[in-house]
């Protein structure tokens, strides 16, 4: 087996591992709404693993096991270096604490698991940026980092509301969240303004739009419109249905274009597919 034959070959094996876990990440949540206590975080420890690791084989299939090392380890630990520093001092979130003895072990009071989820969605949102806005660096940043917090407009009242971490302010956010500080979502984009220009520097986009994101794609749809419809009707009794609306809204800056630049995608010519109408004329001239 020559060398770009077996290159292949381990591409090829990513893409369906990525897919697999994907569509286990998506089974645990279904999962999720459907138990209760122990096994609610046990399905929670699932879809982190399964939804991190899903992206983790997303950038090995794309960039190889070396180069995705090299994209990964260095977000990973800004986010848990944001992690802990925020939970001794309260900053850059504001003052909070882990529950750590429900998802998995912790280092220095931080869920292994929250390190891999801040992976899993930075990593997501900023593939779909880069996908609708490969040519705009300002614009896909902007927007990758508005992804990020509002994914956290529906992740941080959830999980709070399961008892998996709390703040110590209670009445200090939006109107309908007021039980997670504004601070928390400021953090947030500072955190992410970070993390997207890393992934800038070492992930750039190709000059053109490249290949359909799918794996990161199926994550954000699914996050847009599966945690707003788990939020309305399955979860915490309804309690969680007056912040939803930003979620939606919020997630939806990045979602909507992404729904857009598929089906534009989708209907670009290739080199295999063009029709002699959409070749240059030579001179200029039509004929």
């Amino acid at each position: 087996m020559t060398a770009p034959t077996a290159a292949r070959d381990i591409t090829g094996t990513a893409r369906v591992v990525s897919l697999a876990a994907v569509a286990a990440w998506v089974l645990a949540q279904i999962v999720y709404t459907l138990v209760e206590g122990s096994a609610r975080d046990a399905a929670t420890v699932v879809v982190l693993c399964a939804g991190s690791i899903a992206m983790i084989v997303d950038v090995v299939a794309r960039r190889g096991v070396g180069r995705a090392v090299a994209i990964i380890a260095p977000v990973a630990a800004i986010v848990f270096a944001a992690e802990v520093v925020g939970t001794r001092t309260g900053f850059p979130f504001g003052a909070y604490g882990y529950v750590t003895d429900r998802i998995g072990p912790a280092v220095a009071d931080v869920p292994i698991l929250i390190t891999a989820a801040w992976f899993m969605g930075a990593y997501a949102v900023w593939r779909v940026a880069a996908f609708v806005l490969p040519t705009a660096r300002a614009g896909r940043i902007a927007i990758g980092v508005v992804g990020l917090v509002s994914w956290d407009l529906y992740l941080d009242p959830q999980m709070v509301a399961a008892g998996l971490w709390s703040w110590d302010a209670k009445d200090a956010g939006l109107p309908g969240m007021e039980a997670i500080p504004l601070t928390n979502f400021a953090g947030w984009a500072a955190v992410g303004l970070v993390v997207m220009l890393v992934f800038e520097l070492l992930d750039p986009p190709d000059a053109a739009r490249g290949a359909t994101p799918v794996v990161p794609l199926v994550w954000l749809w699914w996050t847009w419109a599966g945690s707003a419809f788990a939020q309305i009707f399955l979860l915490e009794n309804g309690a969680l249905r007056s912040g939803v609306a930003y979620g939606i809204v919020g997630m939806g800056v990045l979602a909507v274009p992404a729904v857009v630049a598929v089906a534009t995608s989708r209907r670009r010519p290739t080199p295999d597919t063009a029709t002699p109408t959409d070749a240059p004329h030579a001179a200029g001239r039509r004929r």
